[in-house]
């Protein structure tokens, strides 16, 4: 699903409520891990980043998944982490990397991974 398609699903992004403490609990990783202040630059960036938040929340079923995927090391960005990228003031690749985590396969490894285990438990 491309960037406008995820748009769409997740709904009207202005409209859709985004609690402050949301944006500032992954700002607060953010800067926890680089040690570096963030700094966005207008209205627009912080659209950007409540979009990206959004996405993370529809990916991530709690905040632990969250976090880790912010200090994970990506090699889509030549090994930074996203918490990384967003410090150095990179919000629209930042949520790039978002959608392109949203659109990363899943269910078929938890399937196989269910399936496997009730065999195993069967004998």
């Amino acid at each position: 699903m491309d960037r406008h398609e995820l748009e769409q699903w997740l709904g009207d992004r202005d409209a859709r409520p985004l609690a402050l403490g949301d944006i500032a609990e992954v700002l607060h990783v953010i800067i926890e891990a680089s040690r570096q202040p963030v700094a966005l630059d207008d209205a627009s960036a912080l659209r950007e980043l409540r979009f990206a938040v959004a996405v993370l929340r529809d990916v991530f079923a709690r905040d632990e998944d969250v976090r880790r995927w912010l200090l994970a090391p990506s090699a889509a960005v030549d090994g930074l982490t996203p918490a990384e990228l967003l410090s150095s003031g990179c919000v629209r690749e930042f949520t790039d990397l978002a959608v392109a985590e949203w659109n990363r396969p899943r269910a078929m490894y938890a399937l196989a991974d269910s399936i496997l285990r009730r065999r195993l438990e069967r004998r």
